[in-house]
């Protein structure tokens, strides 16, 4: 994996905690279809959006948010 543009990651979010959470929550989805396909199940989860050789799930995760292929917006908490 090529850590080397992490900073890259860092424009995408207002912060690099919002930008770990959206990386978390898309491997996780993506860590699930991936199973699944394992498995020949079926899913309601949107596959991989790049093109790569790759099944490790936060490596795709992070190629997609890199790529700008996943957006992620900040929700308004009521508190």
């Amino acid at each position: 994996m090529d850590f080397t543009d992490i900073d890259a990651l860092n424009r995408v979010g207002d912060s690099k905690y919002s930008t770990c959470i959206a990386l978390a929550k898309r491997a996780r989805e993506l860590g699930l279809f991936l199973t699944a396909k394992k498995n020949i199940e079926r899913i309601n989860i949107i596959p991989p959006l790049v093109d790569t050789d790759s099944e490790d799930p936060f490596e795709i995760a992070l190629i997609e948010i890199k790529e700008g292929k996943v957006s992620f917006t900040k929700q308004k908490s009521n508190v």
